[in-house]
């Protein structure tokens, strides 16, 4: 899908950004609390895309940043509860939503908490991520005053990334991506701002005046939040449900197993439990991957680089989809995509490689065919991690093919190079590799 336009509406003297994507007959506002930027979400976060398009299948989907968060306008005087709440409510009037179900994690819990509260007749129902009754465990504004302090003295994010998502954390280029992202989120001082909201604000006496059906989420691995403060939260809400969700994340949304929480969030909001639809087809899959992606981000900073992948990614879909094919979803810097020929899935290769050069980028790319079992949007089976595997041998500019694809273009008028036999990690046997030799 096309990432949507980002709008903004005033709430008082500010200008709230939003963006709307989705058709469903549905609505859902997202609010993803001090974490938040509406654009970068998109391009820097792995299954960000993928999630969001699957929210949009069932309902519309209204993302905002709140005041002092991501492209939203920074505000120092009122980050009150109140304060979201106006937000919230500008761009639901901005939109025309009526009566959406709302969705808000940790800090961003408790506010749409307290819009369900002072305005019953405009929530279908609340969803609730960490959601509890007053921010992390501190008990005393001294207290918080100086936890928030803390903030602007680390390297920002820095180790919080251990606190918010640990395995994420574990992961390289996963926490390089989340560290990005939190940084056009907040800076330093905006999240010490925020935080001594969090930590200061108590929603004890709003939660009980809730009358929309209430889903609270928390992350069954979670040493950072006691399970005991969320389920407090929930108790308090009238005939409010608890569930726990694998993993161990704490206020990022995108660090959970996102068909899981799609899941979730789908049997809630239309009262069906969703059912995997399985297929297994002969198809083409085709990877592609940006070489040297990180030097080139490095150099550019963030804000240049996410416009140029973002470019990338949109030249990449239009070439999928002109060549007959059907892109799947972004992995990193690279895409993924399924055909029903190989050679249309050859040429859209080169023609991804041809136009991201004008970008000054450099793409490799790999394509296999063989059995996929496509579920749900998604594509499973050796074909997949064959596809996959080639596409890691291949050289800038290069369209790496496996025998079965040179196999099956006889009569073209494509053209290959032997590249030898391979042994291809968790594959097993050797497998020959084929070159497309350009034009």
């Amino acid at each position: 899908m096309e990432i949507p336009e980002t709008h903004y509406v005033r709430s008082g003297e500010l200008a709230i950004a939003y963006q709307v994507h989705g058709s469903g007959p549905h609505e859902i506002l997202l609010s993803g609390g001090a974490s938040s930027n509406i654009e970068t979400a998109w391009f820097l976060l792995p299954g960000a895309p993928e999630f969001l398009e699957r929210l949009g299948r069932f309902a519309r989907v209204i993302r905002f940043d709140r005041r002092d968060t991501g492209v939203s306008d920074t505000f120092k005087d009122d980050l009150t509860l109140e304060a979201h709440v106006a937000d919230a409510i500008a761009v639901m009037d901005a939109v025309g939503a009526d009566r959406p179900f709302l969705f808000g994690a940790s800090d961003g819990a408790r506010s749409l908490a307290a819009l369900a509260a002072t305005r019953p007749e405009r929530v279908a129902g609340l969803i609730a991520a960490w959601g509890t009754v007053r921010g992390g465990a501190v008990e005393s504004s001294h207290s918080a005053d100086a936890v928030a302090r803390s903030f602007a003295d680390l390297d920002w994010p820095g180790d919080l990334m251990d606190i918010w998502a640990p395995q994420w954390a574990a992961d390289p280029i996963r926490r390089d991506r989340m560290m990005r992202f939190v940084r056009t989120a907040t800076t330093p001082r905006q999240a010490e701002r925020l935080v001594r909201l969090s930590f200061t604000s108590n929603v004890s006496e709003v939660l009980p005046l809730i009358q929309a059906p209430t889903l609270v989420l928390h992350t069954r691995d979670c040493v950072v939040l006691p399970a005991a403060s969320v389920r407090q939260f929930a108790e308090l809400i009238p005939n409010a449900d608890y569930r726990e969700l694998s993993g161990d994340a704490f206020g990022f949304l995108y660090a959970l197993d996102l068909d899981e929480l799609a899941d979730v969030i789908e049997e809630f909001v239309t009262g069906t439990r969703p059912t995997p639809v399985t297929n297994r087809i002969l198809a083409t899959v085709l990877f592609t991957d940006l070489v040297g992606s990180t030097e080139r981000a490095a150099k550019l900073g963030d804000q240049a680089w996410a416009s140029l992948l973002g470019r990338h990614h949109s030249m990449a879909r239009a070439a999928i989809r002109e060549h007959g094919g059907e892109p799947v979803k972004t992995l990193g810097d690279g895409v993924l995509a399924t055909f029903s020929g190989p050679a249309q899935a050859v040429r859209c290769a080169q023609r991804v490689i041809a136009e991201s050069a004008t970008l000054g980028l450099d793409v490799r790319t790999g394509v296999h065919t063989g059995e996929l079992e496509i579920a749900d949007g998604d594509v499973a089976g050796m074909a997949v991690h064959l596809a996959a595997r080639i596409m890691g041998l291949a050289q800038g500019g290069e369209v790496l093919v496996s025998r079965t694809v040179c196999d099956l273009v006889i009569g073209s008028e494509l053209r290959f190079s032997e590249r030898g036999e391979h042994e291809l990690k968790g594959v097993p046997g050797l497998w020959a590799l084929y070159a497309l030799v350009p034009n």
